[in-house]
């Protein structure tokens, strides 16, 4: 959430993760450029009217020192705010860093009002064209309903301490979110440079995909946007069906559109049968002369895993492409009555 931006869960597969921090007015007097970190995310605003008195110190001294950031405003629901007014309060101030930051609601309170944080999340993106996540601990993200929050593609970042050591426990489980973004693993973290206490954090991806998270261009989703069968898209889910209804539990986060049936909430099928997929939800669109279905013959070698890693596949083949990963070392995997391999573009010719 990424928008939703980006290859993201598929391209990672989980093992690519940047360390860091979050601050606020606390960490008064902290050097960020002394620390071995990759990102700080820095408290910028609270309710209506307040703003932290470090930001911009602490921001101009992450990008001086060519750290990733990001910002977040800390929800007062309980102070009977509007989402709207504490949404605009917050883009005032991070207006200077659109773009650069990815942008989080920090959700710290015991309630259901889940339709609030929708609201609020739903109005920076539209103020921004930024889409927004949102920060809460395991237990509110297991027990209230965040369905609205999930579909809205809006991500998580959870707070999850176990024995809170300062180091990294095992990782919290979600109920509601296909994955979450960022894992804050303690409050009692200590980084060389700072002699207090410091909350730690990891997360999923690599510095472009951070830029992606801050920066989507890669988002095309307006919902006049029409896509056709052959289009390779990437997303964070997927619906069960035309309607929208339920989501698709798979770790596919791409996929060829091989039938469209127009004036229906999510109109796009996913490689001929893995689900459903609605414009909002699509990340990145490709149009490809190879897609699902295509048949070919390999001119080259390949290889057994779309990453590059295994047994190389065989030249000489004659298949069908059955599966692409946009982004992958060798994207397209060619079958004949059984998965042969996964080639480059250049190696296949169209028969």
């Amino acid at each position: 959430m990424i928008s939703f931006f980006v290859y993201l869960y598929n391209m990672i597969g989980g093992e690519i993760m940047l360390k860091g921090i979050d601050i606020s007015r606390y960490q008064n007097g902290i050097n960020i450029s002394n620390l071995d970190i990759d990102f700080v995310i820095v408290k910028i605003t609270e309710g209506v009217g307040y703003s932290d008195p470090n930001y911009k110190e602490f921001l101009n001294q992450a990008l001086k020192s060519n750290k990733k950031i990001g910002l977040y405003h800390y929800a007062r629901p309980d102070l009977n705010n509007t989402s709207e007014d504490e949404a605009t309060w917050f883009v005032s101030k991070a207006k200077d860093y659109i773009k650069q930051a990815i942008l989080v609601l920090d959700w710290e309170v015991d309630t259901n009002k889940t339709d609030w944080a929708y609201n609020f999340l739903k109005t920076v993106y539209e103020k921004t064209k930024v889409r927004p996540i949102i920060y809460m601990s395991a237990y509110p993200a297991n027990t209230y309903n965040w369905t609205k929050v999930v579909n809205g593609n809006f991500g998580l970042w959870i707070a999850s301490y176990g024995a809170n050591t300062g180091a990294p426990g095992a990782p919290p489980t979600n109920k509601y979110w296909p994955f979450y973004i960022l894992w804050q693993y303690t409050s009692k973290g200590y980084i060389n440079g700072y002699s207090k206490n410091l909350d730690l954090n990891y997360f999923y991806g690599d510095k472009n995909i951070w830029d992606k998270y801050a920066n989507p261009v890669g988002e095309v989703s307006p919902p006049s946007k029409k896509y056709e069968v052959g289009d390779v898209v990437t997303f964070n889910y997927l619906y069960k069906n035309s309607y929208a209804q339920g989501k698709v539990s798979s770790l596919v986060h791409s996929g060829t559109i091989t039938k469209v049936i127009n004036d229906r909430p999510a109109p796009y099928l996913i490689n001929r049968g893995t689900g459903w997929l609605s414009d909002d939800l699509i990340l990145t669109a490709t149009t490809d002369e190879f897609t699902i279905g295509t048949k070919v013959k390999t001119t080259k070698k390949g290889n057994a895993s779309s990453d590059g890693t295994s047994n190389t596949a065989k030249k000489g083949i004659a298949g069908t492409i059955t599966r692409i990963m946009p982004n992958a070392k060798y994207p397209y995997l060619v079958s004949t009555t059984v998965p042969m391999g996964w080639y480059k573009q250049e190696a296949l010719e169209k028969i």
